[in-house]
């Protein structure tokens, strides 16, 4: 991440030289960003942080440091129990008037426990170092002594706030009651996913949404073929074997929920018997579906109306993911990008649209033109983005 080209000297080397106490301070007054605003993922294409929406930049890049020193052009970006961390190479600049330019770029998935211990060690070196030279009372001692000690409730509110983008100390107040609202309200992942979603201001109308859409779920209950599917798949689970990336989950769920019916790869999936549809309007755009089920019922999906058939199925597909892997007995479809939506979103495709159906398909090596890649997806009843997806992801990384 380091590698760097020294301009006077036209050479190249593994380090930079920079004091560390912008960074520290950086960190510290971004701490509940790095902890847990997932929403960047949205706008984040992998290994390209261009595409980063402006107002974010600084909260997460370790460029907004400052200070008047060129930090590499890094991204932290949460994504659940992980982290991505994306780092860009600089391009020349004509006027040549920085000293240094970054020339390696990539991308890793961490766990997120790790980074944020990492983060703590450097602030905690900072300050030891500033307190051995008597040093005190800094910007960053108060802010970091802030976080720490923060009570459980506000830290609670400090991850809520920051979860939907908001600054927990500069911008959360106007918003204090609805997220009181919400905790009050809404148990568990859905009520992440919820904040992870929606914007601060649509969140009273998304939680009306909520209970119109519970109610809706109430009224519509079925047994449909998907109880009885739930139960073979709980009764022959077993502890799958750790993967360290959650789309890889996804993929293996709905391999096994297609064995258990016995349907063939190359075979269309049926989602109506499975799940019932409703449609209703939501509050936000970042609502896709809100679902649930009674004990003894299937999976009832309260969805956009008017989509088109391909992103319907996608979009109910997500959502018996829900039903038939998570226990909670209501949940959200939503546009976030942490690692619950990478599962349900990687589950869908392999359900809707499997790897090795395409395959065979398209033949060895599977190479595919766009005509190709429309044609299946119209067998499977699928965009083709999702063909493009799956051939990009599974069958040419293999």
């Amino acid at each position: 991440m380091t590698l760097v080209e020294d301009r006077e000297s036209g050479s190249s080397r593994r380090s930079i030289y920079c004091p560390l106490y912008p960074l520290a301070e950086w960190a510290a007054y971004h701490w509940w960003f790095l902890r847990a605003d997932a929403r960047p993922a949205r706008n984040v294409d992998v290994g390209r942080s261009d595409r980063y929406l402006p107002r974010n930049v600084r909260r997460h890049s370790l460029r907004g440091s400052g200070d008047g020193f060129l930090w590499p052009d890094m991204l932290i970006i949460p994504e659940g129990e992980s982290k991505r961390l994306i780092w860009q190479r600089d391009h020349a600049h004509p006027d040549g008037q920085r000293p240094i330019r970054f020339l390696s770029e990539g991308e890793a998935l961490v766990d997120g426990a790790s980074v944020e211990l990492e983060v703590e060690r450097l602030i905690s070196a900072v300050l030891t170092r500033l307190a051995e030279q008597g040093i005190h009372g800094t910007t960053l001692e108060k802010e970091w002594g802030a976080v720490q000690a923060a009570e459980p409730d506000e830290v609670e509110f400090c991850l809520a706030a920051a979860r939907l983008g908001l600054d927990p100390y500069a911008e959360a107040e106007p918003y204090q009651d609805l997220i009181v609202r919400a905790a009050s309200e809404l148990r568990g992942d859905i009520l992440g996913d919820l904040y992870d979603a929606v914007e601060p201001d649509s969140l009273a109308a998304a939680l009306d949404w909520i209970n119109e859409a519970r109610s809706e779920v109430g009224l519509t209950q079925r047994r449909t073929d998907a109880v009885r599917l739930r139960e073979d798949l709980w009764a022959g689970a077993t502890t799958p074997p750790p993967v360290d990336r959650a789309w890889e989950r996804g993929w293996t769920q709905a391999r096994a929920v297609r064995r258990a019916l016995g349907l063939p790869d190359s075979e269309r999936f049926p989602l109506e018997p499975y799940i019932v549809n409703v449609s209703r309007r939501p509050a936000d755009p970042g609502l896709r579906a809100f679902g649930g089920a009674a004990e003894g019922f299937g999976p009832v999906a309260v969805t956009v109306p008017g989509l088109p058939v391909t992103a319907s199925r996608f979009t109910l597909s997500r959502a018996l993911w829900h039903y038939l892997w998570e226990s909670e007995p209501f949940f959200l479809v939503t546009t976030a990008y942490t690692d619950r939506q990478k599962v349900e979103r990687a589950f869908a495709a392999e359900l809707l649209a499997p790897a090795a159906g395409i395959g065979s398909l398209l033949g060895a090596p599977p190479l595919a033109i766009q005509d190709d890649m429309e044609e299946i997806a119209v067998r499977y009843q699928v965009s083709p983005m999702v063909i493009k997806h799956q051939l990009e992801n599974q069958l040419l990384a293999a």
